[in-house]
């Protein structure tokens, strides 16, 4: 699969994951985020990263986060929280941007083998940013 189109499943299903926790999405091609996620008065910016298996490392998934020219970690005026998701597991987990502190993450496939990481990590990354609008 190509670069694009691993994107574009990755954005279909991190917005379907939210959609099924009473979140609305809109997938949106801005520069710099990929969905805006709502849920009463609240707005989120979402920036989707979709990996697969590399055949160097064949148990092993990557999310490459550098913004900009010199690939810079994000901060918060870029988005709000990453949706990382294993195209192969067709799961995702999230993350505020106030955990992203590499620019680029890497996990085991095995990691995705827990059916609560969707909702875990979702939960606790709203909860951050709940805390940082009250």
């Amino acid at each position: 699969m190509s670069a694009i189109v691993v994107g574009r499943i990755g954005e279909y299903l991190a917005a379907a994951v939210l959609e099924m926790y009473q979140y609305q999405t809109v997938i949106c091609q801005q520069a710099g985020f990929d969905i805006i996620a709502s849920r009463g008065q609240k707005m989120w910016r979402c920036q989707v990263k979709a990996s697969t298996y590399h055949t160097y490392h064949p148990d092993k998934l990557q999310w490459h986060f550098g913004v900009g020219g010199n690939k810079r970690i994000p901060t918060i005026s870029d988005y709000d929280f990453a949706a990382c998701v294993s195209i192969p597991h067709r799961r995702v987990f999230f993350l505020p941007i106030e955990n992203i502190t590499l620019k680029t993450m890497s996990r085991k496939g095995d990691f995705f083998d827990d059916p609560k990481l969707e909702s875990t990590t979702l939960h606790e990354t709203m909860e951050i940013l709940n805390e940082r609008t009250t």
